[in-house]
This record gives structure tokens, C-alpha cells and sequence, in this order.
């Protein structure tokens, strides 16, 4: 008979008085630290029963109760609901129902699920937040087997091995013996922790509890005892041992070697397997004299329940990380290993992903076979050392407890306490409950497996990977084909974790001896089904490759040729949850890696874009993707990149033009010298690599065969062909010199047979082209041929005025770039005097030309005014019909005179033509040639006149942001209200849709006095203009201007910009503490504090706008500020919406006053329901991937009781307190939900 048995029969034959002590030490247990715990139904001083109700109770610190109700009584369960019934009947408790939290019913008999949702419609309808667990027979099994040893041993005489309490060396030996060797022997080397070490001997000086947290396998237990070796050597007055946990009571034994008065250090490796760790700590307290430190390890999901039931002033956490790939490096090739074979440690890393215990392990091994060099194939390492030790653990070995694993490892975890699930699943493999648990227990005596939260999961991943592929593929124990039968369509990522490791640890031929027969007889079920049958290929194609190919080959001839109706395949991407990304192509790209079957792979995909054109770039996509040339490339001799490329030409030269798309596209990727690809690495990471492709024969053979290519189809599409050779000469990074040099046959081949002097931007790649080769110290015979070829009118006048070259040398080649500077404008001052006008259309109509060649931004108009302004100088007449024709002709060059305007508006009459032609032109930007006009005039021929064109200038401008006006004070002495005018001409229009006119800050810090009469004007300007640029005022000082004489405006201002729903506005931090300063703003921004209010828009998560006001003030604003806070709270303590707002700043901004906005809060409202609306420590929050959010947020709950308990002693504050101790029931129940899914992540 098992134990699991065993537990059943004795609890179904357990006397009433027993089992109601069982249940009572359960149920404490369950709830430590209750308030008070009386057990009503049973005699005291006597292990007998007696009638009460409730059998036993707690009372929880939140005021509320934990009812228990206890029976043996199989004939009568009717007692169940009499029992729920008399728990809420007051005149048998003395207790409200509104206060029953939980009802635990325990019970040595199963009910079915149609009693039991009976019973908690009864309780419902009493209490609809009374929770009723039920501890049925199977629950009871169940959390006595897992979790309660010794309430087995005490109650049902079922005993456990004792013997706890040991010293170091006996610790390793009975470890290193009962690991069976799959944990690494503690009495190895012990390296790579030194700084861990010190640090860990400093916490034992300074603490007495202390907490080594950290994954399985990370070293946690070796670091403690090494630490505590070398603290005992220098700390003589110490004693040590070591607890050798056998499930039973510890206390007699710590009792038997701990004498009082001694100095002593206890160590509990994996305290949360202790069911007594509590003793630990009951000692700890009740020790009169010496030392005691208490060191622990735990694994990192479970050290929180640890950390809780220690002194916390007491006690200290280390967070123990896994090793580098560094350190775990100097593990391997160091003695006693001495494996510096880089592609082993590199396999080794992988495998052991930090965890020093496997990558001894895998060493120790392949020392042990004497054979490193000659091991080809991972998979033979890692599966010879694992049927090693279950050689070694012959118990392991038992056929239920690798069916009990293959199960464990498919589902990731098993909850053993759903047994319905549990029983289905089982039941389909042909695994009995009871073994199973019974099995579970075993396993995890050996550490293979962990059970936590109710959860059972294999210990590692890569022993899942092994443990799945040991059930499922090489033993069979576990049917392949049950698995895909029923856990297929649910569970397509679980095969994934699965097969893909054991495919890549075991040989991909083993997994598919063992699964293609099981593969092939689901799919053809499923054949029909295309949505399944992509899913379901989109994992397994690898093993159905001939299956996966012919699908596809089905699917795109659903296709009419050159069209892209098929509606069977838009009815499955209407309800496909694969990605938006095209599925066919998808699963096409599969192939892409280097299977056998790639250039079938790669027919089929053009073959789909032939019908289905529209996704011609998608493919391009899949290529760079998935092509791109990588080192493993270099091992195939670049079979991917050889078969893709003699593909797509085959099909060029067989007549299919439109092919040569994607050979452009491939051509631009594979032509490059350096490549940047990812590849995955551990726990979903990935790893950045660059490769630079060596010039081999087969590199050779493909570059030539694009170049060739090119050069057949030039004129087939001269645009595309012509735009691969640019991309080529402007690759960024390192590049190959040997390869270039290579290439440069073909490309000067390509020049010769295609590229036309006549064309400027011909003429400009190849001049640029040959500077590109000799900045890479690439010299030619051809380069004097083609620089003196390839040069054009249209080049000549591009290299005259290019302001960053002069002589086919660039401007950082000269030395003194001043002087560089110098001769170039010398040089196009001289060359560029017009003698007519066929003169200038020519220059004008080629810069044009080359503007639409490069690009306008491209032009340098410094260069037009040196032009323009020498052409004034040599003759006026020609200068003037050159800026004529600049203006005409404007849209092509949106040129703006601005120097070279400044010498010619000298005299009245250049300034009289000049004005006139800007005039009688219509041009765009003839608003601004207006406004370089006024601004570069001489002095002496300003007039009074200007000052109404001027104006007229604003009338004519639609857009324009930062607009400088510093040229208009030279108009101030002429009229006072000038700005004034301009203001109101520019607010006007700002007013017009579609307008946007934006002025520079200065102008309002410059002329505010002037402006100061017209505050109404003022504001709405400055509202605009903050509109147009929220940088616009990014100091706030004009805003502080303003509300200096009208604090009111404020309110304007927060209306129009923070209730616009302008986001940038209200998540922009800023400095805006300068308003302390105003005088009276108190009542302005209480106002604006109600009207925020009103609005209801804040949701409480993070930091609110209003902060902005509070942070980073000076001392005397910072008093102010506070005493304004605690004056708005006085009178407005009812409004909740505004209490939010000030907790918020006092989270943030002011957190030294936090404390006080609570207390003073509660002296004026003791409301339960208006502080449980509060945001006391805001809603939500901000965790990293590791926090436990819950445990966080109860702790600030418990820091926030605190505050309240400093509070004078008041009745009134009960109700409060019981919010508060709800908030941190919920959130240690989320948080053990929290640490329940880190668990399962693992």
C-alpha cells in the first residue's frame, strides 16, 4: 500500500477528537498570528470533543473571523449544511454574520460538486462575501502528503526518519549521497564567489537571520558553507551544524546540540521545504544567552513567506545571480576541467544558461570520458550523463515516475490540488491518481521536482527537455499520438518548448523516428482544416517537410494566375490569429534556414508572387530577413545565398521580367561586405552579431553572378539598376578591400557599357564613386580616364558652387578650413559674372535641374549670394535681372536674399528698385524677401513709410514658426506702438484657420513694458504662441510676467491648455514653483484645483501635473507652499477628487509632509468609504519582471498603518484601521498569486 493510501485510510478510521485537533493545527497553521484562536468544540486539557459553535474560530486583525467546522460522520452529511447554517445564526456565535470572512468545513468523506455548490448557495445567502473551503477527504490527502509531515506522524501514526541536526561534513556527505549525483557534490572546488562570500560573512557580523535567495543550481548552499568555514576560522568563539531536514520535529534535537550561553550558527538549506521552520524561530526568541545566527537558503519564488516570518530588524536578504558567461568560462577551462575548446565551453554556456552546477556537471563528464575532441554531438553529452544517474538512482528509473515526469514536463506544471483536470489528464495516459501523487512525493524527496503553490514542476528546464524526451520519444513510455490527439490545438506552445530543445539537445533524426508517424497520421485528420493546418505546420514542418511543401503548393493554386482573389484563403486571414504577417509566406520562410528542400522552398515563393504580386515586397522582406549572409553561411559554403540567387536568375533569363524586382532587392542585400544579423540566446534573449563575408570562391561566384545580371538587364529598368550601384559606393561600416577590389572589374564593366557623360547624375556618380575608392586606398588606371569623361556643364557648375569641395578635394582634406573657405568663395565670385541674360537662364535652369537631381535641401544658397551680390558689384543692371530671376523663378530654390541685399540697399534708388520688383512679382515667399528687405536696409534711408509695409508683411504671411523680430527695433524711433501693432495683426491672424504665425520668446521679454498697456492682447497672444510651440516659453518667465499683474490669468491659461486634452502639456515635468512668488495666488490656484477637480480626468497612476508647482523649491517657497496644502485639506476634506490631488503632490513633490496630509486628514474626516477612495499610495504602480506587486503594496499599506497608529488613540479611527488591514488581506493574497506565476514562469 502507498502512503497517499495509507493517509486515506487512517484519516477515514481517525477518532472525532484527533481529527479535530488535526484540523485546528491545519487551520493555524494556515493563518498565523491570528488575534485569537479558540477552539470551542473540543475539552480543554483533553483530547475529546464537545458541542460549540463554531468548532474553533480565529479572529483575523482586520476584526473579521475564520469559522471551522469539523465531522466524521459519513451517514449524515446533511450536518455540512446544518453546520453552515448554525455558523451564521448570531444567537449560537455571538458573532454578526457581516464579519464571518471564511467558513472551513473539514470533513473525512468526498462530496460531489452538486452539494458542494448547494452548501455555498446556502452561505451565500446569508453572507455573499463569506468564502466556504471545503476540506474533503482528497484535499486533506493531498496538503497532508505535500506539505505536513509530522501532523502525519503526530495524527496517524504514519512516521518519518529523524536525525536533523548535523554537522557540516555529514551535511555533505548525506547531500552529495542523497543527490544521487544530480546535483553537484558541495565538496567541489569552490570558485567564482569570492566577493559574495565577504559580503555574506560581513552580513553574519552584523545580523542574525540571514537569507541566501536564488534560482536552483546557482550556488547558494556551497557559498553558505564555505561562508560560514571561513567565519567560524575567524570567529573561534562560534559552533556550527548544519539541519539535515527528515520532515519531523526539529526542536528536541536543536535542543540536544545547542546549549545556552554558546555562540552558535544554525544553517537550513531549502527552509521552505521545513514544515517546522517556525522552531527555528521559536528558539531563536526563547535562547536567554550567546549568539544565535540562523543562515537559510531558499529558492527565489518562495524566500518572500521566509522573509515574513523573520525578525525583520533583524534579518537580511542576499539575492544570489546566476554566474556570467564569463565566470562560468573560467569554470570550465580551470582545473580541474581544463576544457579551453571554445566551441564546448560555447555549448557548455548555453546548456548550464548561469547555473554553475550544471556547467560543473557537464564538464566533470566530458573529462570523465576522456574524449572532448572527439564528442560531434551535444545531445550524446547531455543524454549519456542523464541515463547515468538514473542508472546510478535505480528507484528513478521506476517506469511511473518517468511517466509521472513526461506528464510534469509537457504541461510545464501540474496543480495537484485540481484533481478533476488532474484525474482527465492522467486518465489519458494511463496513470492512476494516487501513483501519480505518490510518485510526486519521490521526486521531489530528490530534488527532481519542486512543489510550490500547489504546483508540481520539473526542477530545470533542460531536465524537462530530457525527461519529455525520455517518456515520449526515446522510451514511448508516454503516447506521442495521445498527446497530439487532445492537447494539440490547446497547447501548440507547449510543443514548441518541447520538441524544438529535444530536437536540438537529442539529434533532430532521433525526435523524428520517434514522432513523424504520429505527425503524419494528425495532419492527415486535420488536412482539410487550413487555419489548423498552418498552426499546426507552423510548429512541425520540420518533420512533415514533403507534407508542408505540398500544402503550400495546394494553397497557392487556389490562386488565378496574376490575381489575388481566393476566397477560401481570405476567409482563413479574416479569422486567422496567426499575425497580420501573410501565413503561406511564413511558413515558406521556414525552408529559408537551410533545409534540404530550400530551392523548392524558393520556387514555390515566386510562384506565389507571380499570382499574388501585391506581396512581391513582403518577400524582398522574408529575404533580407532570413538570407542575410551569417557565419554559419560560411560552414555550407553559402548553399542558401548560391540556390537563392541561381533561382531567381533562372527565372530572369528565362524571359520573366518581372522578377527582376526581387533580384534588385536581393542584389542591394547581398552585396554588402558586413552583414548584422540576431540570433536567439537564453531564456528568449537574443544575441547581436556582425559577420564580414571572406572573399572565398563561392563569394566569388555570387557576386559575379549579380553583377553580370546587372549588367544583361541594365536597360530593362536603368532607375532600379543604376540605384544598385549608388547603394553599393554608400554602404556604411567597415569594408573588405580585397573584395572591392574584386568587384571592380564588373562595376567599371557596367560604367563602360551603361552610364552616359552626358547625364549629370551619371557624371556625379562616378566622380564621387572614385573618391569613395580612394578614401578606401583604391587606385585604378581607369580614374583618370573617367574623371576627365564623365564631367558635363551641369557637373562643372555643381562642383563650382558646392560649398563643401573645391578641386576634387573634399573640405575636411585642407588643412585650414578658414582658408578653404576663402578660395571657394573666391573662386565662385569669379566664375559666375553674367554677361547676359541667356547668361543667367542657363545657370538658373541647371541649378534647377540639379535641385530636382539631389534634392533642393542639397543646394547651397550661401553660394547664390555670393553670386548675386559680386553681380551687383560688376554691374548693377545684370545683378538686378539676376535677383528678378531668382524671384520668378523662387519655387524650385525657395531662395532668400539676405547678405547680399545688405550691399546693395545703400541708396535711395537701389532701395526704390529693389522694393519694386519684390512688389510686382508673385511669388511664395514673397513675404520674407520683404522682410530681409526692412531688416538688411541702410539705417540712413529708413522712413517713415516702412512702417505700414511692414505691417502689410504680417497680413501676407500664412505660416511660419520662430520668427525673429529683432530687426523691427531699428522702426521702434519711428512708432512707439509698432509692436504693439504687429501684435495685434499677428493675433489676429492666428485666429484664421489654418494659420500659424510664431514668434520668438525674446520679442515678449523685449517689449513687454511697451505691451504692458494692452494685457488682454498680451495673453491671448502669448495663449497662441504657446499653441503654435509648447517650447515657446519653455522657462515660464513671460507666463510669470504676465500673472505677475494678472494672476487671474492663470486659471485662462490652465483652462485653455489643460482641459484641451493637449497630452504633451499635462505629462511635460517643469519648473513652475516661480508662482510662490506672486502675491495673493493662493485663491487663484485653489480655484484651479476645483476646476481640475470638476473635471474628474485623473486616474491616480503616477506623478499629476500639479506636482510641477511643488518640486524643487527654494525654502521660503517651500513653507508657503506646504501651508497652502494643508489649508486647501481644511476646507475641502469631504471632496475626495481634491484630496486625491493633494495625496498625489504629497506622494511626490512634497513627500516630506505626507505624513502630516494623512494625520491632519484623518483628525477631520474618519469616513471608512471616503479613505478607502483615497489613493493613499497611488493606484497601481510600476514593478520590474521580478517584484511581487502585492508584497509591495502591502507593505505600503503597513506603512501607512503605522502613521495612523501615531495618531492619538480615538475609536473613531477602528473603522479606518479595518480598510486598511482589507487593503493588505487583498494584497498578500495577490502577491502569493504573484509568487505562484513566478513559480510557473520559471
Amino acid at each position: 500500500m502507498n502512503r497517499i493510501q495509507s493517509i486515506e485510510n487512517n484519516l477515514t478510521s481517525i477518532n472525532d477528537a484527533a481529527f479535530q485537533e488535526l484540523c485546528d493545527r491545519l487551520i493555524y497553521f494556515k493563518y498565523k498570528n491570528p488575534s485569537a484562536f479558540a477552539r470551542i468544540g473540543s475539552v480543554t486539557g483533553k483530547q475529546k470533543t464537545k458541542k460549540g459553535t463554531p468548532d474553533s474560530f480565529l479572529l483575523m486583525s482586520d476584526g473579521e473571523y475564520i469559522f471551522t467546522e469539523i465531522t466524521t460522520n459519513i451517514s449524515d452529511k446533511g450536518k455540512l449544511l446544518k453546520d453552515i447554517i448554525a455558523c451564521f445564526d448570531y444567537k449560537k456565535t455571538n458573532i454578526s454574520s457581516d464579519k464571518v470572512k471564511e467558513i472551513n468545513l473539514f470533513f473525512n468523506f468526498n462530496i460531489d460538486n452538486a452539494y458542494i455548490e448547494k452548501l455555498k448557495s446556502v452561505a451565500t445567502s446569508f453572507n455573499p462575501k463569506t468564502e466556504i473551503i471545503f476540506w474533503s477527504l482528497d484535499l486533506l490527502t493531498s496538503e497532508l502528503s505535500t506539505n505536513h509531515h509530522d501532523l502525519v506522524s503526530d495524527y496517524l501514526g504514519l512516521s518519518y526518519d529523524t536525525g536533523q541536526i548535523v554537522s557540516i561534513e555529514k551535511f555533505i556527505s548525506e547531500y552529495n549521497r542523497s543527490s544521487h549525483g544530480i546535483a553537484t557534490p558541495l565538496d567541489n572546488e569552490f570558485v567564482q564567489r569570492r566577493q559574495e562570500m565577504d559580503e555574506l560573512k560581513r552580513k553574519i557580523a552584523e545580523k542574525d537571520f540571514i537569507i541566501v535567495t536564488g534560482a536552483a543550481g546557482v550556488g547558494k548552499t556551497k557559498l553558505v558553507l564555505e561562508s560560514i568555514r571561513e567565519f567560524i576560522q575567524e570567529n573561534k568563539t562560534y559552533k556550527s551544524y548544519c539541519i539535515s531536514y527528515k520532515y519531523d520535529s526539529i526542536l528536541n534535537d536543536i535542543y540536544q546540540y545547542v546549549s545556552d550561553g554558546d555562540d552558535y550558527i544554525l544553517f537550513a538549506d531549502d527552509a521552505n521545504r521545513i514544515d517546522h521552520f517556525n522552531q527555528l524561530i521559536a528558539y531563536y526568541q526563547s535562547k536567554q544567552f550567546g549568539k544565535l545566527k540562523i543562515l537559510i537558503t531558499v529558492r527565489d519564488y518562495a524566500y518572500s513567506d521566509l522573509y515574513l516570518n523573520c525578525p525583520a530588524e533583524l534579518t537580511e536578504v542576499i539575492k544570489l545571480k546566476k554566474l556570467s558567461d564569463n565566470q562560468l568560462i573560467d569554470i570550465v577551462k580551470g582545473e580541474p576541467f581544463g576544457i579551453t575548446n571554445p566551441n564546448y565551453q560555447d555549448v557548455i554556456i548555453r546548456i548550464s544558461d548561469g547555473n554553475p552546477r550544471l556547467a560543473i556537471m557537464l564538464s566533470r563528464l566530458a573529462v570523465e570520458k576522456q574524449d572532448i575532441s572527439a564528442l560531434s554531438d551535444v545531445s550524446n553529452l547531455f543524454e549519456t550523463y542523464f541515463n547515468t544517474f538514473i542508472k546510478d538512482l535505480k528507484e528513478l528509473a521506476n517506469p511511473i515516475n518517468i511517466k509521472s515526469l513526461g506528464v510534469i514536463s509537457f504541461f510545464n506544471a501540474v496543480n495537484i490540488k485540481e484533481k478533476e483536470r488532474l484525474l482527465t489528464i492522467l486518465k489519458n495516459f494511463d496513470i492512476p491518481y494516487e501513483v501519480f501523487l505518490e510518485a510526486v512525493q519521490k521526486l521531489n524527496s530528490f530534488e527532481i521536482v519542486e512543489i510550490s503553490y500547489d504546483y508540481v514542476k520539473i526542477s530545470e528546464q533542460n531536465l524537462s527537455t530530457f525527461f519529455f524526451y525520455l517518456a515520449f520519444i526515446k522510451n514511448r513510455q508516454l503516447s506521442f499520438d495521445v498527446l497530439l490527439t487532445h492537447y494539440c490545438n490547446d497547447y501548440m506552445n507547449r510543443f514548441s518548448d518541447c520538441i524544438i530543445p529535444a530536437n536540438n539537445t537529442f539529434g533532430s533524426e532521433k525526435v523524428m523516428d520517434a514522432v513523424q508517424p504520429d505527425l503524419k497520421k494528425y495532419f492527415d485528420e486535420i488536412s482539410d482544416d487550413s487555419e489548423k493546418s498552418y498552426k499546426f505546420l507552423s510548429v512541425f514542418w520540420f518533420y512533415l517537410r514533403s507534407e508542408t511543401l505540398e500544402f503550400l503548393y495546394n494553397e497557392i493554386n487556389t490562386y488565378s494566375k496574376n490575381g489575388n482573389v481566393n476566397t477560401k484563403k481570405l476567409r482563413l486571414e479574416k479569422k486567422s490569429t496567426l499575425s497580420d504577417e501573410d501565413p503561406t509566406l511564413e511558413l515558406l520562410g521556414k525552408f529559408f534556414v537551410g533545409s534540404p528542400e530550400l530551392k523548392d522552398a524558393f520556387e514555390l515563393s515566386f510562384e506565389y508572387i507571380e499570382k499574388c504580386p501585391v506581396l512581391t515586397h513582403a518577400l524582398i522582406s522574408k529575404f533580407k530577413e532570413l538570407i542575410n549572409f551569417e557565419a554559419k553561411d560560411q560552414q555550407s559554403i553559402f548553399r542558401r545565398q548560391g540556390t537563392l540567387l541561381e533561382t531567381l536568375i533562372d527565372k530572369i533569363e528565362k524571359g520573366n521580367g518581372s522578377y527582376l524586382h526581387v533580384f534588385y532587392g536581393v542584389a542591394k542585400l547581398f552585396l554588402k561586405f558586413q552583414f548584422q544579423y540576431v540570433s536567439d540566446y537564453r531564456n528568449r534573449t537574443i544575441r547581436f552579431h556582425t559577420y564580414t563575408i571572406p572573399l572565398t570562391e563561392e563569394i566569388k561566384t555570387i557576386r559575379k553572378s549579380i553583377w553580370v545580371t546587372l549588367d544583361l538587364h541594365f536597360l530593362e529598368d536603368q532607375d532600379e539598376s543604376f540605384q544598385v550601384l549608388k547603394d553599393y559606393s554608400e554602404v556604411g561600416g567597415d569594408i573588405s578591400k580585397e573584395i572591392l577590389e574584386y568587384d571592380l572589374l564588373f562595376i567599371f564593366t557596367i560604367i563602360d557599357n551603361h552610364l552616359k557623360a552626358e547625364l549629370f547624375e551619371h557624371c556625379l556618380y562616378v566622380q564621387q564613386l572614385i573618391r569613395w575608392l580612394q578614401r578606401h586606398n583604391i587606385q585604378s588606371s581607369k580614374f583618370v580616364h573617367y574623371r576627365n569623361s564623365f564631367v558635363n556643364p551641369m557637373y562643372d557648375l555643381f562642383t563650382k558652387i558646392d560649398m563643401y569641395s573645391y578641386e576634387h578635394r573634399e573640405d575636411y582634406e585642407f588643412d585650414d578650413y578658414d582658408e578653404f573657405l576663402r578660395i571657394k568663395e573666391l573662386s565662385i565670385r569669379s566664375t559666375y559674372i553674367f554677361k547676359d541674360q541667356a547668361d543667367m537662364d542657363s545657370f538658373h535652369s541647371m541649378l534647377s535641374d540639379i535641385a530636382i537631381v539631389r534634392g533642393p535641401e542639397t543646394i547651397q544658397l550661401e553660394s547664390l549670394e555670393f553670386i548675386l551680390e559680386e553681380n551687383f558689384k560688376k554691374n548693377y543692371d545684370n545683378g538686378f535681372k539676376f535677383l528678378e530671376l531668382l524671384a520668378k523663378r523662387n519655387e524650385r530654390l525657395w531662395f532668400i536674399p539676405t547678405k547680399s541685399l545688405k550691399q546693395i540697399l545703400v541708396t535711395e534708388e537701389n532701395v526704390y528698385s529693389i522694393w519694386e520688383l519684390i512688389e510686382k512679382i508673385s511669388f511664395r515667399s514673397k513675404p520674407f524677401w520683404k522682410i530681409s528687405f526692412f531688416t538688411e536696409i541702410d539705417s540712413a534711408l529708413i522712413k517713415n513709410e516702412h512702417i505700414g509695409l511692414i505691417l502689410e508683411i504680417f497680413t501676407e504671411i500664412e505660416n511660419l514658426k520662430f520668427m525673429s523680430l529683432d530687426w523691427v527695433e531699428r522702426y521702434i524711433n519711428l512708432d512707439y506702438e509698432l509692436y504693439d501693432k504687429i501684435l495685434a495683426i499677428v493675433t489676429e491672424r492666428n485666429r484664421e484657420p489654418n494659420v500659424k504665425i510664431g514668434l520668438q520668446i525674446r520679442y515678449f521679454e523685449k517689449t513687454f513694458k511697451m505691451l504692458s498697456k494692452n494685457k488682454s492682447l498680451i495673453q491671448e497672444a502669448y495663449i497662441q504662441q504657446v499653441k503654435i510651440d509648447p517650447h515657446f516659453d519653455y522657462n515660464k518667465e513671460g507666463l510669470f510676467r504676465i500673472i505677475e499683474t494678472n494672476a487671474s490669468f492663470l486659471k485662462d491659461y490652465f483652462d485653455y491648455f489643460y482641459f484641451s486634452g493637449d497630452i504633451e502639456f499635462t505629462q511635460t515635468k517643469a519648473d513652475w514653483g516661480f508662482i510662490w512668488e506672486i502675491e495673493e495666488i493662493e485663491s487663484v490656484f485653489s480655484e484651479i484645483f476645483k476646476r481640475i477637480a470638476e473635471k474628474n480626468i485623473f486616474s491616480g497612476f503616477s506623478s499629476h501635473f500639479l506636482n510641477n508647482f511643488f518640486r524643487n523649491l527654494e525654502e521660503d517657497k517651500k513653507a508657503k507652499a506646504n501651508e497652502f496644502l494643508f489649508e486647501l485639506l481644511k476646507t475641502n476634506y469631504n471632496d475626495i477628487r481634491i484630496i486625491n490631488l493633494i495625496v498625489n503632490i504629497a506622494r511626490y513633490a512634497r513627500r516630506e509632509i505626507y505624513e502630516n496630509i494623512l494625520l491632519l486628514y484623518i483628525t477631520l474626516n474618519q469616513d471608512p468609504d471616503d479613505f478607502a477612495k483615497i489613493w493613499w499610495r497611488g493606484n497601481g504602480g510600476s514593478y520590474n519582471g521580478g517584484d511581487i506587486s502585492g508584497e509591495i503594496e502591502a507593505n505600503d499599506w503597513k506603512g501607512i498603518l503605522s502613521i495612523i497608529d501615531k495618531a492619538e488613540q480615538n475609536t473613531n479611527l477602528i473603522p479606518i484601521k479595518k480598510v486598511i488591514g482589507d487593503k493588505i488581506y487583498s494584497c498578500l493574497r495577490f502577491a502569493k498569486r504573484e509568487r505562484a506565476r513566478l513559480f510557473l514562469d520559471r
